[in-house]
């Protein structure tokens, strides 16, 4: 057999936008190009219908390494209300193949776990090996609180410090903003207690979670999810920095979390603009290791309330944007999370997600998949360009904190939210399976039990179901 490798496009001339188009007009018979073809995402930017060469200044996802046995943390959400059943959560989805947990905490048990002191944490956790499953914490209230019991909870068992990961999931910006209160500055010396402590005793967690997912549930568009993780890391950074960290050692102690779409095109691209916005920061501060670690996360905003089973392309056209777009961590949501809380079912359709992608599709097994397609390095390259814009303007009004402080930046989110809701109603948007082709007797299915109200529905950042919105209508 030859092991000579030939060009396929060898003796073929390189066509351009200028040779298509004319055939593209003519077959479109009178139509207008523009209308009939032309697109382009919430942030203005133009998807085509064609790219005929490669964006400037894109490349691969640099030092992007996986283990071809388990390409990505397979995270799952743990949101019953009591240890008990949060602990049999856990266990059955560690048991049926996923490798890290995420413990939504809330101390009034609406819409997470209720464990306030470290003997809650601690049955939630039971029979939980931590130094192979990451637990990581999501919580509202309370975090650096919740963050001193985990720590606490891991000298208890006696676990080894220097080789345990996982995450805190400080973010007291977002907390606060999220709960539409004013940032009390107390929070980072607050926080600068974990970062010595960490430091110190557990050098691999993560101890910040830039978390751009926030604003995109709320409506935000890409390049706007992307300015806030921008600025979020430059923030705790800066905080981290203060406390006597290198730039190296605050660079890898933030997690950055994304939210990934049944878009699949701009969510690969979102996840590759995010790596390169997040090592031109670090790299300002100094860093040499500047590849960021990303959690991404379904997007609960595109899920259906009416007809939870056609959540399940959602999820799967999600989750497969985050595996090919590098994600290093990935939750998928159960099905029902317009609903409520998940039923063991839903848990296991999610996790078996997971395992479909990696095992059978074999997502993981190449790096960067979308390297070198014309369409993702230009999505790449303007979503990374317009994001630095926006973060340019987020620093100029003296950092995340005073952006949100004034309220200017809840309000970008809500045109944004109000703008896509408006293409939505007016069917320039569609929303299949909801808007277009809905099932006219849709099949239920079980929950875990209703959510609570932690966060008010006139919060600037509460949750929009974009789907749920639009039930039932035309």
């Amino acid at each position: 057999m030859s092991e000579t490798i030939h060009s396929l496009s060898e003796g073929f001339t390189a066509k351009t936008a200028e040779d298509w188009r004319p055939l593209a007009e003519k077959a479109l018979r009178g139509a207008d190009f523009d209308a009939t073809l032309g697109r382009t995402s919430a942030d203005g930017i133009d998807r085509g219908p064609a790219f005929f060469e490669r964006a400037a200044n894109t490349g691969a996802v640099d030092n992007l390494e996986r283990d071809l046995h388990l390409p990505w943390g397979m995270r799952s959400s743990i949101v019953e209300a009591t240890p008990q059943a949060a602990n049999e959560a856990a266990l059955n989805d560690l048991m049926g193949g996923v490798s890290e947990l995420e413990l939504n905490l809330d101390p009034r048990g609406e819409t997470g776990l209720n464990a306030n002191d470290i003997d809650a944490l601690d049955a939630a956790l039971k029979g939980v090996d931590l130094s192979i499953a990451p637990v990581y914490l999501d919580v509202i209230l309370g975090q650096g609180t919740h963050a001193h019991h985990l720590l606490a909870l891991y000298a208890r068992r006696r676990i080894d410090g220097e080789t345990l990961e996982g995450g805190l999931g400080l973010d007291p910006i977002g907390r606060a903003a999220r709960q539409d209160v004013a940032f009390d500055p107390e929070c980072f010396e607050k926080a600068s207690a974990h970062v010595q402590l960490c430091q110190a005793a557990f050098p691999k967690l993560k101890i910040f979670r830039a978390n751009g997912a926030l604003a995109f549930e709320a409506g935000a568009a890409e390049a706007q999810e992307l300015a806030i993780i921008a600025a979020s890391v430059a923030a705790y950074m800066r905080l981290m920095g203060d406390c006597g960290m290198s730039a190296d050692e605050a660079a890898q102690a933030i997690e950055i979390k994304l939210a990934a779409d049944a878009d699949i095109h701009l969510s690969i691209a979102k996840l590759r603009a995010a790596r390169r916005v997040f090592a031109q920061i670090a790299t300002s501060f100094g860093a040499t290791a500047t590849r960021a670690n990303i959690h991404v996360v379904t997007a609960g905003r595109m899920l259906s309330a009416k007809d939870p089973w056609t959540n399940l392309i959602r999820n799967a056209c999600a989750g497969f944007a985050a595996a090919a777009g590098g994600a290093d961590s990935i939750t998928i949501r159960p099905m029902t999370d317009a609903l409520g809380r998940p039923g063991s079912f839903a848990r296991r359709l999610a996790r078996n997600l997971h395992i479909l992608l990696a095992e059978e599709s074999h997502i993981g097994k190449v790096t960067d998949p979308a390297a070198g397609g014309y369409l993702h390095e230009h999505l790449t390259e303007q979503l990374a360009q317009k994001a630095w814009t926006k973060f340019q303007d987020i620093e100029r009004k003296g950092g995340l904190v005073a952006a949100f402080g004034d309220g200017s930046l809840q309000a970008e989110i809500a045109a944004a939210r109000e703008a896509r809701l408006k293409d939505i109603a007016d069917g320039k948007d569609v929303i299949l399976g909801v808007t277009k082709y809905p099932d006219p007797d849709p099949k239920p299915v079980e929950t875990g039990g209703s959510w609570g109200e932690t966060t008010s529905p006139d919060s600037p950042l509460a949750p929009v179901f974009l789907a749920a919105s639009f039930e039932g209508k035309d």
